[in-house]
């Protein structure tokens, strides 16, 4: 999104690979030069106050040095708080890979912040600093299709994960977006409600 730089989303998704995958975090953070317009820069973040927070992690691809460092394009960022991105949106991302680790089956995943036009903005590019940020997990390979969805205040956040949980639809009607629109009714009706 060229007026927040950054996401309006991002989808991935974590396969049984990641259970095998070891390899470690680069931190070769850079801007995305495929965006035309431009990227977030590191002077946007630096001294900010802000960690650089992932969307889609970097330890969901642990199985590929390539995919690790693609998950450090700024495109991919966005301005998080330590006291959320080191602790309760480190718990979530560990849920899904949690998950994939105990079925042995992919996870589908969507995750972004809540962008809207009054959000602060950082750095010389102007990136926004959501107050909110979602992430959604969509099981739709097991016998027992399900679907998640976590909303997560850009602050410390004190409570067990699950009291962040919220419906699928919940999100979508708080961003806007449809994230499953290919979905057959009876199937979307029943792992987003």
């Amino acid at each position: 999104n060229e007026k927040h730089e950054q996401p309006n989303w991002v989808a991935h998704i974590i396969t049984p690979e990641v259970l095998d995958g070891n390899l470690n975090r680069t931190n070769d953070f850079r801007p995305d030069h495929k965006i035309p317009t431009g990227s977030a820069t590191k002077d946007d973040y630096w001294f900010s106050g802000y960690d650089r927070g992932h969307i889609a992690p970097s330890a969901d691809f642990r199985w590929s040095a390539d995919a690790i460092s693609e998950s450090y394009f700024y495109s991919n960022m966005s301005p998080q708080l330590a006291e959320l991105n080191r602790e309760r949106w480190a718990e979530v991302e560990g849920f899904g890979r949690s998950f994939v680790m105990d079925e042995k089956e992919q996870l589908i995943v969507v995750a972004s912040g809540v962008l809207h036009d009054s959000l602060k903005q950082i750095g010389e590019n102007g990136v926004s600093v959501p107050k909110q940020y979602y992430k959604i997990f969509l099981d739709v390979e097991g016998a027992d299709q399900k679907g998640i969805g976590f909303i997560l205040q850009n602050r410390s956040c004190n409570y067990p994960l699950i009291s962040y949980a919220v419906s699928i639809d919940s999100i979508e009607q708080l961003t806007g977006i449809d994230f499953f629109p290919k979905l057959a009714p009876a199937l979307a009706e029943k792992v987003e409600g």
